[in-house]
């Protein structure tokens, strides 16, 4: 008898497609932001790399950012 393969996590042929993300109709990517003692990620515009705010000028977490879009 022989074993049947498991499939290796690392093998790319078996990883799914990376997803993309845009707001307002630009691409983003998530970036770690520290500012004042924290840090977290945050989104930023991939053409120009500058980070993608509020309404009110705060910084969008990325977490927020990539589900409003």
């Amino acid at each position: 008898m022989s074993k049947a393969k498991i499939a290796s996590k690392n093998n790319p042929e078996g990883r799914g497609q990376a997803k993309e993300y845009f707001h307002n109709g630009r691409k983003i990517k998530p970036v770690k932001l520290i500012a004042s003692g924290k840090s977290f990620f945050a989104a930023e515009y991939e053409d120009s790399g500058e980070l993608v705010l509020s309404q009110g000028g705060q910084t969008i977490s990325w977490g927020s950012a990539k589900n409003l879009s």
